[in-house]
């Protein structure tokens, strides 16, 4: 567990990983938005973009399981702070390097391998530095930071490169990524050896979720044996959850990497208004399912997220467009505060639902990549957007139906009772 100082903890410690999350965040998005109109400007195809951005989140996912064990050895502040030098390097390093593949293959790498080890290790300090009881709210501070920054650094990034040499791109973004630097300080320094004991669960929408901010209860030596079978169980339970988030996720991707609007209208402005009324989905959504079933929540924002691809695919460059936009990325952002939520209830595990939900949003992102390079070069856009739309609608029938059985599993169990 981390042992935070105790100027750590408490609104200055928060503020600092606040500042970190806007400038880490924000970074990552300038460079994974520009990723493909970069490779277009310089020479290369739609399919070899899509491919280095592929690449990208591949690196993003490749690191985040040994995260932890940089935290153990180094302790969060190195961690973070080697993790927010790393992104900078990759931006920076494209200043250096001529040949347009290796250059962006490298940034690529960089600032992917970086931000992988950033998402995870700035989140897991969160609750080290929030005050008692105040986890759950210092998390979704934390999120809105998250996603506030990434909805400003993606139309950002995509128009600035636009209008400015790439070399001054790289290098306001690098000196952007750096600005991280000047909290490091707040960040806990050290990790106890003892490692972090899980909370107590209770029972949400016929599921299990922890609550935080109290002591767990002691676990009789017999639990430890089917732990095996038990780890089997929560996956199955975590899959139909996480499948139709990490095709949104993809959706969410494809619109920020590859640009609705064609070339009648400035993709920037239609990227943003997704990305701004996707916070507010999350932040709405993150009340709703505080009150009402989480899985309602869910197919409410499944619903809105394919409307919104349908409008991509039909509506031509104007409001219609925005206006689609606009209800897309309500949905996406109640697909992310849900899935989070449920994958908490049924994983009954911080450990398996954080890792589960962050490899699945950046999977998600990577094989956005691989639809739109694929997609765009060989169907085009509108055929493009339709079948991702198609893609989700499938990946959601195993919750549906998961969530049926559920519900008549428990009325089944109350009868015999």
């Amino acid at each position: 567990m981390t042992t935070p100082s105790p100027s750590a903890r408490g609104p200055s410690g928060l503020l600092g990983l606040l500042w970190i999350a806007i400038w880490g965040f924000s970074g990552f998005f300038l460079s994974y938005s520009t990723m493909v109109p970069i490779a277009l400007d310089r020479g290369l195809s739609s399919v070899t973009g899509g491919t280095l951005l592929t690449v990208m989140m591949v690196s993003v996912i490749a690191v985040q399981p040994f995260a932890p064990a940089l935290r153990q050895r180094w302790g969060p502040r190195r961690a973070i702070g080697g993790a927010l030098l790393l992104m900078a390097a990759g931006h920076g390093s494209a200043l250096v390097i001529s040949h347009p593949m290796a250059s962006l293959i490298v940034t690529g790498l960089a600032v992917g391998g970086g931000f992988g080890i950033l998402v995870v290790l700035a989140t897991a300090a969160v609750p080290a530095v929030s005050r008692p009881g105040r986890a759950g709210r210092a998390l979704g501070q934390f999120g809105a930071t998250t996603s506030a920054a990434a909805a400003v650094g993606a139309p950002l990034g995509l128009w600035f490169s636009g209008v400015v040499p790439l070399e001054t791109f790289r290098l306001v973004v690098t000196a952007l990524v750096l600005l991280a630097l000047l909290t490091l300080p707040r960040v806990p320094g050290h990790v106890s050896p003892r490692p972090d004991r899980m909370p107590p669960a209770a029972a949400v929408d016929g599921a299990v979720v922890e609550l935080p901010g109290s002591a767990p209860p002691a676990e009789p030596a017999a639990a430890h044996s089917g732990a095996a079978r038990a780890s089997g169980r929560v996956w199955s339970g975590l899959l139909p959850v996480l499948l139709p988030f990490l095709v949104g996720m993809a959706a969410y991707g494809l619109v920020i990497a590859f640009g609705p609007g064609g070339a009648t209208a400035n993709p920037a402005l239609f990227i943003a208004t997704m990305q701004g009324s996707s916070v507010v989905g999350r932040w709405l959504a993150g009340s709703l399912t505080d009150r009402r079933n989480p899985a309602a929540v869910y197919s409410a924002g499944i619903a809105m997220t394919m409307a919104g691809l349908a409008a991509t695919t039909l509506a031509p460059p104007g409001w219609l467009l925005a206006g689609g936009l606009a209800v897309m990325g309500l949905g996406i952002g109640t697909v992310q505060s849900a899935s989070l939520v449920m994958a908490f209830a049924r994983a009954s595990s911080h450990g398996a639902a954080s890792v589960g939900w962050n490899m699945s949003f950046d999977i998600g992102l990577g094989l956005a990549g691989v639809f739109g390079g694929l997609g765009f070069t060989y169907l085009g856009p509108g055929a493009t957007f339709a079948g991702v739309a198609g893609l989700l609608l499938l990946a959601s029938i195993p919750l549906w139906l998961h969530g049926n059985h559920s519900r008549h599993g428990s009325s089944n169990r109350r009868q015999d009772g």
